[in-house]
């Protein structure tokens, strides 16, 4: 085996993210007594995003963007109610959520026969956890490194060499970072100096220059990597 250990992205590289948030959003404002619209999710997703940008860079705590992302989106939409509620709800709701992308369950199927596999993710814990309890991945995988027990974002090289002494392995250059996110994860993957893999369906451009070992299309692509016999 060309690595002895995959380091695996959750959210859009396993899981549906973008389906998950969805329903929790809508359940979040049916509680608030109003209906979620594709205009109020696309409003909300665009202030979580920024939000967790800032995470990324250090320039705001989780605990205060778990809140603040709720209370700038109704006072961008002109509600009034509970911030907290509504964080607290959407939460709850999305760590009940474990719908995972199109052969992602069969992927880490094979790959967990190979090497061990470890989670590694900047989300929630309660959410990350939740969510991996109830889906099928959890006992294929061998761990799951969350930033926020880490103390640490996952660009932070610490995350990645936790994943990695869970799975027994020191070698730097026998592991491999799987995710689509270039600022999350590629970051992480340069930070740690472990080599990356952009999980890149859409076919879109680097375009903040980091260093990929493997842009790919397709998680059946990863075989063939984590065998050294990519072409």
């Amino acid at each position: 085996m060309r690595y002895d250990v995959l380091l695996c992205d959750a959210d859009n590289t396993l899981f549906d993210f973008t389906k998950a948030e969805e329903n929790a959003f809508a359940i979040a404002c049916e509680r608030m007594g109003f209906s979620a619209t594709p205009e109020l999710l696309h409003i909300y997703s665009e202030i979580n995003e920024g939000l967790w940008k800032l995470l990324e860079q250090g320039k705001i705590e989780q605990s205060v963007l778990r809140v603040r992302r709720f209370e700038d989106f109704l006072r961008a939409v002109g509600k009034t109610g509970d911030a907290q509620k509504m964080c607290d709800t959407f939460v709850d709701a999305l760590g009940q959520q474990s719908v995972l992308l199109p052969g992602a369950l069969q992927a880490v199927e094979r790959w967990s026969k190979r090497v061990p596999v470890i989670i590694v993710t900047n989300g929630i814990s309660e959410v990350q956890r939740s969510r991996m309890e109830k889906s099928e991945l959890n006992p294929l995988i061998s761990g799951l490194v969350v930033s926020s027990e880490v103390g640490a974002a996952k660009e932070a090289p610490l995350m990645l060499e936790k994943a990695m002494e869970l799975a027994g392995v020191a070698d730097k250059r026998r592991a491999l970072m799987l995710g689509d996110s270039l600022s999350s994860d590629i970051a992480a993957a340069k930070n740690a100096d472990v080599d990356a893999c952009w999980f890149n369906p859409k076919g879109m451009e680097n375009d903040k220059g980091l260093p990929i070992a493997y842009d790919i299309r397709s998680l059946d692509e990863v075989d063939a990597i984590l065998r050294g016999e990519e072409n």
